[in-house]
């Protein structure tokens, strides 16, 4: 994506957050991608996303392959708005409160306000950044126009969550008993390839370690998992592993006040978040909605790699809004 990038870091007061009482106040690192006097779109992925969602000086950007100058949201025509996860700092002998989805939203809402950005023309999120984005519509209805939600429902399921309790005992094992960061890290790794097992369909598995010589699919998918996880644990910290999975056992959105015009869309190999979690969701909401089953063997990583049928149905959605961009970005976050 060819455009300036603005970058901020905002201070949060910590007390403004449940569970924030005593607390130092957060700071949030956010890119403002173009100019702020287009219609700005809010972009969330999964939790190890960072700010840099477009290819910049720090590297590739997670969603390059989607958002692109050809894409379905032209950066000619929007601004983009990006952040990095919040998360609690260690406290030493206190116990680390519960960081919710709900909490990202409100760093969103104080993140509009500070920049004083218009209503929000479009959030959309993905995976644990579309869970946000339900919470987002729902706490705060009037501050943004259309919500897009991928790969993520209003609450998750039973195995999951026992899932992700596996993950953060195996990290919890690290820290007791392993010598060194270095030591520590290596159950962080080992806690991410786990995860990684979940975030690809049965039949990409398939197709990509299956061979005739017996053993043969077990080591290349070792060499797979091992590089993975190593490559998460060398920028991501077990701290904050832990506390946004343990986020994300907690989310759950009462969506009857979003008003929104939703897009759902969802992987019908996903097993993070089966299409009827997402059925559910769609026939919850009360505001104009619509949902998009993506057939895919990429699983919950579809929001990654399935960039043509992703823009295929944004260009759809986005299609019939695009008289009021310029009506709908006058609006102030400070004016609602």
């Amino acid at each position: 994506m060819n455009t300036t990038v603005t970058t901020h870091r905002l201070v949060i007061d910590a007390a403004t957050l449940p569970g924030g009482d005593g607390k130092a106040d957060l700071e949030v690192e956010c890119c403002l991608w173009g100019p702020s006097n287009r219609p700005v779109v809010v972009l969330m992925g999964g939790i190890s996303a960072s700010r840099w969602a477009f290819d910049s000086v720090h590297g590739p950007g997670w969603w390059q392959d989607v958002m692109h100058d050809a894409g379905a949201l032209s950066v000619l025509d929007h601004s983009f708005l990006t952040f990095e996860y919040v998360c609690w700092p260690d406290q030493p002998g206190a116990e680390t409160p519960l960081i919710t989805t709900a909490d990202q939203a409100r760093v969103l809402r104080k993140i509009q306000q500070q920049l004083d950005l218009p209503q929000f023309h479009a959030v959309i999120g993905a995976s644990y950044g579309g869970m946000v984005s339900l919470a987002f519509a729902a706490l705060f209805p009037q501050a943004l126009a259309r919500l897009v939600c991928i790969a993520a429902a209003h609450k998750n399921s039973v195995k999951t969550k026992a899932w992700r309790l596996i993950q953060r005992q195996i990290m919890q094992l690290g820290q007791r008993h392993a010598e060194s960061p270095a030591a520590q890290a290596e159950f962080t790794a080992l806690a991410r390839a786990l995860a990684m097992v979940g975030y690809r369909g049965e039949l990409e598995w398939q197709e990509r370690f299956a061979s005739e010589s017996a053993g043969r699919d077990v080591q290349a998918m070792a060499s797979y998992l091992d590089h993975h996880g190593q490559r998460f644990a060398a920028r991501f910290c077990a701290r904050r592993y832990a506390q946004l999975s343990q986020s994300i056992d907690y989310h759950q959105v009462d969506v009857a006040s979003i008003q929104a015009d939703t897009l759902l869309i969802g992987f019908t190999s996903d097993q993070m978040v089966p299409t009827d979690q997402l059925q559910q969701l769609h026939q919850a909401l009360r505001s104009r909605s619509r949902l998009h089953l993506i057939n895919s063997i990429y699983g919950h990583d579809g929001f990654l790699l399935e960039a043509e049928a992703l823009n295929c149905i944004f260009n759809t959605f986005f299609e019939e809004h695009n008289h009021d961009h310029i009506e709908r970005n006058h609006r102030r976050a400070s004016g609602y």
